[in-house]
């Protein structure tokens, strides 16, 4: 089959001559985005990136995958053509010549390399016709737009490229129209009008040629207020003399080898990874004079203003110059530093920035000053002046902080992901031991070095070198030492021969106030924002002051500010973190610190505790809740689990209590399990009396019960058996209520029920209102697991009654779900709105809990009123949900598993739903199929069923033959 994608214009895709339907502009846009880069992994983050940019959907993940799977539906009539999904991501993997875009990169390539100008001009047209309008048009993206306008420019120079090639081959007459056209669009383009006024003087039309020449200076001089370059001037005056030797035109840049890269240092290893951030880039030297990458030392802003130099440097017909300035030590030297740069000596009666300036100021060239952080203010000064007074170069400039001259755009330069800085250790790992595979590696140990080293590609490559003497294994352990990161390439300046000395570097420049904060804000395990850094770091003064020097930190590229909430977040990046913990332990306050952070984060989560009963909830729930699933960032998580190590490394069990029963409802609702074993480990340092202790019990049953670990979740609950936490205890931490829930699950309905309802009457009698809410919503569950429903109608009511006097969406959620549990046999079209808008409430706190509930329940109905594929897709999405809590098949995966089993034997389905029956009972559940069922479609047959997460897969694979 013949296939071919078209993407330069409308974005179309044919097999064998029959054009395909692609869908809608987002579904467009994840096929662009792999066809850019065909061959090639697009990982999960960049494609999101790529189609939502900052407003991905609730679950972009799972809709990504959904466009996935439609494009390879839409590519599945051809072999030729197919999406994978590997580790890196997603890779669409086809002929690239069968996609206009790299159809036309590859005879622009082969015409730049023809001898023979006939041949460079016919394959540059071939090139050229394949444009059939704005590329992908009906995509508006950040990334689509930014890569339309480097295409643009491709497009640009393979024109101009043509025509002197046309005009070489004389063929003078095909360059007017295209020529004049093109100069309509870029009116102060001196080489295209060069071409024109040659092609016009070829003609016989000398007048006009000069008439172009005149329009031209008087653009230049009236918006630039400059006048033609040397060699547009030196046509103009050829064709004055009448030469009739007159050149090809203004003579493009010949810097295609690395011999005529005159500014640039050959590159001596590969360049991995950065495809957007040299997109991002070359989009802004375009649009603006000033660009300057800034970020943490080690993090690669060098190599990327290089490459990102080299990619683009046929856009500038004097080329690309680059000029180190780490040698300096003094600021006056700066000037001194970009004429040797460019090879220039100081002119008579001018000093060396005059020179420069004089020189740069009719040149058409891309300048990178790299290194400006230490030399900041000379380094602004000189810069200013040349994007004041040299209107045809453009800077890029490196540096660990802004250089705050007009106009200038700073990019931050952030961390490799985890792919490219895999990529990036195996290459380099290669290098120093030639049998190096990344295959052959323990699983998860390169992975691990590179989260470890924060993606800063310095830092790989110097443990990346270390593979000579140690395994990948041997260097995971031993990265807590930064002197393991050392021993740089000979020649390399000394800061970036050991990550240390390059922290070093940028440690120097702060101020005395400024290095006592940042070596304070190393204690912190993750981000924190104003309030935490104070809180923790200040010894005195007001949260303006910490701030002023908080903000200076972030200018010299010290602390990182992190997006994705309403307040502002800053970080650590790992290596420096490293480096500020050995200066606070060299000093002696390490200790002092991290209890200072352990009690100041304890004390936010118990605020945090009694904010998720209220309209707050959100903003408490997204401080805390690690869910990967979810666009929520859970920022101070990590600091969480630093409080809670510390507090049970040096035995304060008051704070470890204070922590662990202050957290279920933030966490376990959200179903992350990750600090499941926190209660646990407190309980057996505690004692017994300690008024918290009961609390503490009743979530560590809970957890173990959430997992499905029914038996250890019995042994933890019984020892606390009679004994009710204190008044204002987390509903959660009720030990009795695990011991219920365990029963229930066992098949006794009747025993929870009459728990439940004992304990309804003291909920009301203490005033406690989410204590009832959540006995009334188990009351309900009791009735529909006897297979009377419409009985907990009353509690029910008495559910929506209190929950809908808050504006707390989870207990509004809650209170649906359970309205809607009572009313599916009777009233089964409400109790699908309950369950939706259940879902829909609990999605904005990320409930997750509650989110698989009603998802599974309105699945259920759905499968028993007639719609059975809806309902297959659903409790596909549910298996899916719950698998996402953490590791084995927990209660709510039981749950599920039952009712599908029931979906099996309604759609005659016999043998697997018998299975799955078989499976259910022999985990110790209660029986999914009813007796009169088993009789009608046959007793299970005795023997072992499936284990747990087989049966999850297994059910998973039936329920696709009903989609």
């Amino acid at each position: 089959m013949t296939v071919e994608f078209r993407i330069l214009g409308e974005i179309e895709a044919y097999v064998d001559g029959r054009r395909l339907d692609i869908g809608h502009a987002r579904q467009r846009c994840v096929l662009v985005s792999l066809l850019v880069d065909v061959n090639r992994p697009v990982s999960t983050h960049q494609l999101i990136d790529r189609v939502w940019a900052d407003e991905p959907p609730h679950r972009a993940r799972n809709t990504l995958a959904a466009y996935i799977s439609r494009v390879r539906q839409l590519l599945g009539v051809t072999d030729d053509v197919q999406v994978v999904r590997g580790p890196s991501g997603y890779t669409l993997s086809a002929e690239p010549l069968a996609i206009d875009l790299h159809r036309f990169r590859h005879l622009v390539s082969a015409a730049r390399s023809a001898t023979d100008v006939e041949d460079t001009a016919r394959m540059l047209e071939r090139a050229l016709a394949l444009w059939r309008g704005e590329p992908f048009a009906v995509i508006e993206t950040p990334w689509a737009n930014g890569l339309r306008n480097v295409l643009e420019r491709e497009r640009f120079s393979a024109l101009l490229d043509r025509n002197d090639a046309a005009l070489a081959a004389g063929r003078h007459a095909d360059v007017l129209a295209s020529a004049s056209e093109a100069l309509d669009e870029n009116p102060l383009d001196e080489r295209l009008a060069g071409q024109l006024m040659l092609a016009q003087y070829r003609g016989g039309r000398q007048a006009d040629a000069l008439d172009t020449y005149r329009t031209m200076r008087q653009r230049l001089v009236d918006e630039l207020g400059v006048d033609p370059g040397p060699a547009l001037r030196a046509v103009h005056q050829q064709i004055l003399d009448g030469d009739p030797h007159v050149p090809a035109a203004v003579p493009k840049p010949q810097l295609s080898s690395v011999q005529n890269r005159p500014g640039l240092p050959r590159r001596a290893s590969t360049f991995i990874g950065r495809q957007p951030d040299v997109t991002r880039i070359s989009v802004a030297v375009n649009d603006c004079p000033l660009v300057t990458l800034t970020g943490a030392g080690g993090v690669g802003k060098t190599r990327l203003a290089v490459e990102t130099a080299d990619r683009i440097r046929e856009h500038f017909a004097d080329g690309v110059w680059i000029c180190e300035l780490a040698p300096l030590d003094a600021g006056g030297s700066v000037s001194q530093a970009v004429a040797a740069a460019l090879r220039l000596q100081p002119r008579e009666g001018l000093d060396f920035v005059e020179t420069v300036i004089d020189h740069l100021r009719t040149r058409e060239l891309l300048l990178v000053v790299d290194n400006c952080e230490h030399v900041l203010d000379d380094a602004a000064a000189l810069i200013d002046r040349i994007t004041r007074r040299c209107p045809r170069v453009s800077v890029l400039t490196t540096s660990r902080a802004a250089l705050g001259v007009e106009g200038e755009r700073v990019l931050p330069v952030e961390p490799l992901p985890e792919e490219d800085a895999t990529a990036l250790f195996a290459d380099r790992a290669k290098a120093s031991r030639g049998d190096f595979a990344l295959d052959h590696e323990p699983v998860g140990a390169v992975a691990e070095i590179c989260r470890r080293l924060d993606g800063l590609p310095l830092a790989i490559e110097l443990a990346a070198a270390r593979m000579r003497a140690m395994s990948s294994l041997d260097i995971a352990r031993r990265l807590d030492r930064l002197r393991l990161l050392s021993g740089g390439a000979r020649g390399t300046h000394p800061r970036h021969q050991s990550v240390t000395a390059t922290i070093d570097w940028s440690y120097r420049l702060l101020s005395v106030a400024e290095q006592s904060l940042f070596e304070r804000l190393s204690v912190f395990a993750g981000g924190f924002d104003l309030a935490a850094a104070h809180g923790v770091c200040a010894d005195d003064g007001n949260e303006d002051d910490t701030l002023d020097l908080l903000a200076g930190l972030v200018d010299k590229s010290m602390v990182v500010v992190r997006g994705g909430t309403a307040t502002t977040r800053y970080d650590l990046l790992e290596t420096l973190r490293a480096y500020g913990r050995e200066r606070l332990q060299d000093k002696g306050v390490r200790e002092d610190c991290a209890v200072r952070h352990a009690t100041y984060f304890t004390e936010l989560l118990e605020r945090g505790a009694a904010g998720v009963h209220t309209a707050e909830e959100r903003c408490w729930v997204e401080r805390f809740t690690p869910n990967a699933r979810n666009t929520f960032t859970a920022p101070d998580y990590d600091n969480l689990r630093a409080a809670f190590e510390r507090s049970i490394a040096v035995g304060d069990v008051d704070l470890a209590l204070r922590l662990v029963t202050a957290m279920p409802e933030l966490l376990h609702l959200r179903i992350g399990y990750h600090s499941i074993g926190w209660a646990e480990r407190a309980v057996e340092v505690a004692d017994p009396e300690h008024p918290l202790y009961v609390t503490a019990v009743g979530v560590a049953a809970r957890g173990r019960w959430v997992l499905g670990e029914f038996a250890r979740a019995r042994s933890l609950a019984e020892p606390a058996r009679g004994r009710a936490p204190n008044p204002g205890a987390s509903y959660l931490g009720y030990p009795e209520d695990t011991l219920a829930d365990v029963a229930l699950y066992e098949g006794d309905a009747e025993g929870a029920l009459r728990h439940y309802v004992a304990e309804a009457e003291h909920a009301r009698r203490d005033a406690n209102p989410f204590r009832l809410l959540w006995i009334l919503y188990n009351i309900t569950i009791c009735h529909d697991a006897q297979h009377t429903p419409g009985t907990g109608i009353s509690a029910a009511q008495e559910a929506m009654t209190l929950a809908d006097t808050t504006d707390n969406p989870t207990a509004r959620a809650m209170a649906r779900c359970a309205l809607g549990r009572v009313l599916k046999c009777s009233e089964p079209e409400r109790a699908l709105d309950l369950f939706d808008e259940a879902v829909e409430l609990a999605g904005t706190v990320q409930n997750n809990w509650l989110i698989g509930i009603a998802s599974t329940e309105g699945a259920a109905v759905r499968a028993t009123h007639g719609d059975p594929a809806t309902a297959a897709q659903l409790f596909i999405e549910v298996l899916e949900h719950w698998g996402h809590g953490g590791p084995g098949t927990g209660a709510l995966h039981w749950l599920t598993l039952r009712y599908i089993a029931r979906f099996f034997a309604a759609h005659g389905a016999d043998a697997d739903a018998i299975a799955l029956h078989r499976t259910i009972v022999e985990a110790g559940q209660q029986p999914p199929l009813e007796p009169a069922v088993l009789a009608r479609i046959g007793a299970p047959a005795d023997g072992t069923g499936m284990t747990g997460a087989e049966a999850v897969d297994f059910a998973r694979s039936r329920l696709q033959r009903y989609l």
